[in-house]
């Protein structure tokens, strides 16, 4: 596998919380990182803040298709994971939801066709597969997507492929399953039972709880996430980012619970979200076999930090809405 090391990347979304993790990988790397936020962003100085000296910060849209060839010139790799990424917010948004991804990444692709750029990575999302069975999920599972994100996640996803099959262009298609962390925006499930623990509210969840999820710590995304940029044999394909571990998110709840000592109840709404998948649980094996690497951080520990960060930043993130 070849070496990050003074390589020019563009990170695409970069104030994200997954970008960040991301930001933060490429720069222990030694890579020269241009890191891409959208105009009026709010959580630059949240989630990128602390790396600002070391990344070539830039304020632009990814809408904006003559921006977007200018930004590529030079780069080698893209790695592009700017969109909404919020299924909730695409049900009440989903023209805005949907073109955010499906035109800002053609505008992505076009941009790297004419610079001849190296290699684009795709952040893609679990819920692309939609309603599955109580079963690890590989890459040739069907797309069937459950709400506007999911279904402009696949756009992307596809555009991505047919750039490749019409043009040559390198890419990769990875799906992200559930990652946590610092950082993580506090109306996801993780850091939203931490606030109601913290604030002694009883936990409120979707569903009975017997959803499952696969759980990957921020710095173990972010590492296999950047080194797909130089792995070898995933041009043109697909890989998961998962664990293959399966936690109900009854099991979480309760986790948090004990982990913090806090005196609450669990309170169930047996109705799940719209769009919500039941399961989705990934198959690590094309992960692992390509990186030859597994994650590093367990599932108790990363949950310890995660408490332990929120704890200490509580003012900055606890920004609260909703139930999940």
């Amino acid at each position: 596998m070849e070496s990050l090391k003074g390589r020019k990347v563009l990170v695409t979304g970069a104030d994200g919380f997954i970008p960040s993790y991301v930001c933060e990988t490429l720069v222990q790397k030694g890579a020269r990182v241009v890191a891409l936020v959208r105009r009026n962003s709010s959580s630059v100085l949240k989630n990128i803040g602390h790396l600002k000296k070391d990344l070539e910060v830039v304020w632009a849209d990814i809408q904006d298709s003559s921006t977007m060839i200018r930004l590529t010139k030079g780069v080698e790799i893209i790695y592009h994971l700017a969109a909404n990424s919020h299924v909730a917010y695409s049900i009440l948004q989903p023209v805005e939801s949907f073109t955010i991804q499906a035109v800002g990444t053609i505008n992505i692709l076009e941009a790297a066709r004419i610079n001849d750029v190296g290699r684009i990575i795709h952040a893609g999302s679990a819920e692309e597969y939609g309603e599955t069975r109580d079963t690890q999920i590989a890459e040739d599972f069907p797309l069937l997507p459950r709400s506007p994100y999911a279904a402009g996640k696949v756009a992307a996803d596809r555009l991505m492929y047919s750039y490749w099959c019409s043009y040559g262009t390198p890419v990769v298609m990875s799906r992200f399953f559930g990652i946590y962390g610092p950082r993580q925006s506090a109306e996801k499930a993780i850091p939203k039972f931490i606030f109601q623990c913290m604030d002694g509210q009883d936990i409120s969840m979707y569903g009975d709880g017997s959803q499952t999820r696969d759980f990957m710590y921020g710095t173990d995304a972010g590492e296999a996430y950047a080194e797909l940029g130089v792995a070898n044999n995933v041009v043109g394909g697909v890989v998961n980012i998962g664990t293959g571990k399966k936690y109900p998110i009854l099991k979480v709840a309760e986790d948090i619970v004990r982990l913090m000592g806090a005196k609450v109840k669990i309170a169930k709404d047996m109705n799940l979200k719209p769009g919500e998948a039941s399961h989705l649980v990934a198959n690590p094996t094309l992960l692992q076999k390509t990186l030859g690497w597994k994650p590093v951080v367990s599932w108790e520990d990363g949950l310890s930090r995660t408490i332990d960060f929120f704890t200490k930043n509580r003012a900055r993130y606890a920004d609260l809405a909703g139930r999940v």
